[in-house]
């Protein structure tokens, strides 16, 4: 077995006179060890396991001051008991004297296991699962279909018939209202049909009567679709007129 090998250990001066309980890293790992009261130079042997340490404690710091002498006996009381006391005294100091006049004098310290420490496994965070709500479109009932119309077209104007009403006085297509068929001889006669193409919406077709002196385009539909469409070439009856 090999020689063990010497650990300084140092205690302050408080520590190695009442003795203390203190880790120490060692091979074997961090062990407690129970060092008994000590001197500077003391050798401490302690066994870890199947292991022997030896400490040579070191004390920092001034000594621990010696204790106070106990006062002399009173005159007349210095018989046999004072004598036993001196004796018992002395005992002390020879027995403290001879177990530490050696520097390899040795003291036996016990060691305390360090307890290990318990943990808990982590575990990891685990979101919850979303479901996204399922969507349900709401039902409309459909709209009734419009009834057909029934309304017949109503008749195109005749040549010579009178119009009221009033047309722009320009040569750019505009949309009219009101205008309507009248008597001749009424007073809001305004117009009178010379000509009429029926089937088109070309006004341009007026261009080839000169007495056209005004241009007037008439479209009737019927959901959507044309039933039928007239181009009239009108001149003006009274102040209207432009001859």
């Amino acid at each position: 077995m090999s020689p063990s090998q010497e650990i300084e250990l140092t205690l302050t001066p408080a520590q190695a006179s009442a003795g203390v309980v203190i880790p120490l890293n060692l091979p074997t790992g961090t062990q407690r060890l129970r060092i008994p009261p000590a001197r500077n130079g003391d050798l401490v042997r302690a066994r870890v396991g199947d292991t022997e340490v030896l400490l040579r404690i070191r004390v920092s710091g001034p000594p621990t001051p010696p204790p106070t002498p106990a006062p002399p006996a009173p005159s007349g009381k210095s018989g046999a008991l004072g004598c036993l006391v001196a004796l018992a005294v002395a005992a002390v100091v020879i027995s403290l004297v001879v177990a530490n006049s050696d520097d390899d004098s040795t003291t036996t310290a016990s060691s305390s296991p360090t307890a290990s420490p318990t943990y808990t496994p982590y575990t990891p965070y685990t979101p919850p699962t979303y479901t996204p709500p399922t969507y349900t479109p709401p039902t409309y009932d459909a709209a009734p279909a419009p009834a057909p119309t029934t309304e017949a077209a109503p008749s195109p104007f005749q040549t010579g018939t009178c119009l009221n009403g009033q047309l722009p006085d320009s040569t750019t297509a505009q949309t009219v209202y009101g205008v309507k068929e009248v008597s001749c001889s009424a007073t809001d006669a305004h117009y009178r049909v010379i000509q009429r193409f029926p089937g088109t919406s070309d006004m341009s077709r007026c261009d080839a009567n000169p007495r056209t002196e005004y241009g007037f385009s008439y479209q009737y539909t019927l959901n959507g679709s044309v039933i039928n469409q007239y181009v009239y070439c009108l001149v003006g009856i009274g102040s209207y007129s432009r001859a």
